[in-house]
């Protein structure tokens, strides 16, 4: 009698609330079921192996403890899965191959804090390998899931770079497979010990001809947004913050900012410094004293110099391509009331300041 008491009582509990407690007055509201005790644990079915394979159709989330295996168990959609690390391979499909890129590969340089994130969708949990080797460097990863869904995955580089440029690197993640491009860059040392990208920023690589040397036109404190590129669109809008959140060469105005922030290209970690990793913008400084080590004089010497600089013009913010071909115009983070830059003329070379910080000039790296 006391038995059935007790289960008119439970069905009436659960009938009311849709929720059972055992050990506790008031269940989670959450929980369909909560058991409560300070001297005793939850017990599931315990099965072996052969036990649990002959579960006919086992439910989603179904749980067991394999008396075999000595784990914990519960289905899933592609099979059973257990907390002991014995899964086998991890069923994935690529969703990103390219989520995030950091560090700059440069060539001959052993790597270091380079990496590639990359985006998988996981349909059953277990163990991952993941590979891509290009151009003398190595990108992996490898590891256990634990659950399904997305997962960022950061695949770390070693190696050494052989030889500058962009390369594709084919990535095999289980039974997956994509690609992602890296580009590896060039540098020169100069007669100061300091170390330089070999070429302007926005040229991928140096180049038998002059004009694909040129590289992007930056306005002052603008990171690569695409503006750089010369036959970007342009607006009269000037931007109300650091970034105007598009690739539009903005015209019209000495500035490109309707307040303008002299932080912006400050070190290595500038705000929008557009600069590869580990590197920067110069000082006028530091332009200067290599100027003076290489006896730069004009556009001749400057491009037969071992920076190679070409004389890329500028693009003026009425949005006019100016002394191309004839002679420089190149940036530096030093500012005062205005940006200064580094002119190179056709006979002669000087710091000069630049009023209008919306002009687009170009860009030449520095190696913090």
């Amino acid at each position: 009698m006391k038995n059935f008491t007790l289960a008119i009582a439970l069905f009436i509990t659960f009938s009311v609330q849709s929720q059972i407690g055992i050990g506790i007055p008031n269940p989670d509201a959450s929980s369909v079921l909560e058991l409560t005790s300070d001297q005793k644990g939850f017990l599931p079915p315990r099965l072996t192996t052969v036990q649990r394979d002959s579960i006919p159709k086992p439910a989603l989330g179904l749980t067991i403890y394999n008396t075999t295996k000595k784990c914990l168990e519960w289905y899933l959609s592609a099979g059973w899965y257990n907390a002991c690390g014995d899964n086998g391979m991890a069923v994935l499909a690529i969703n990103k191959c390219n989520t995030n890129a950091s560090g700059t590969l440069v060539e001959g340089n052993p790597v270091s804090g380079v990496s590639q994130t990359i985006t998988v969708d996981v349909s059953f949990p277990g163990y991952y390998e993941m590979r891509a080797q290009a151009n003398g460097v190595t990108f992996s990863s490898s590891g256990n899931f634990t659950s399904t869904g997305l997962h960022d995955i950061v695949l770390s580089a070693s190696g050494t770079p052989d030889n500058y440029g962009t390369h594709t690197f084919a990535l095999s993640a289980n039974t997956a497979t994509c690609n992602f491009d890296r580009t590896t860059i060039l540098t020169v040392t100069s007669p100061t010990g300091k170390i330089w990208m070999a070429y302007n920023l926005g040229a991928t690589a140096p180049s038998s001809s002059i004009s694909d040397q040129y590289g992007g036109y930056y306005q002052w404190g603008r990171g690569s947004d695409g503006h750089e590129i010369e036959t970007s669109p342009t607006t009269t809008t000037l931007s109300s913050t650091d970034d105007p959140n598009h690739g539009d060469f903005i015209t019209g105005n000495a500035n490109w900012q309707i307040t303008v922030n002299y932080n912006l290209w400050q070190g290595l970690t500038g705000i929008n410094n557009p600069c590869p990793s580990g590197f920067r913008i110069p000082t006028s400084a530091e332009l200067v004293a290599e100027f003076t080590s290489l006896n730069i004089k004009g556009a001749a010497s400057a491009y037969n110099s071992i920076l190679k600089l070409p004389a890329a013009g500028n693009r003026h913010n009425s949005n006019k391509m100016e002394f191309r071909g004839s002679e420089g115009r190149y940036w530096t983070s030093t500012v005062t009331t205005s940006s200064n830059y580094y002119r190179i003329g056709t006979t002669s070379s000087r710091i000069d300041v630049a009023y209008n910080k919306s002009n687009g000039l170009s860009v030449r790296c520095i190696q913090e």
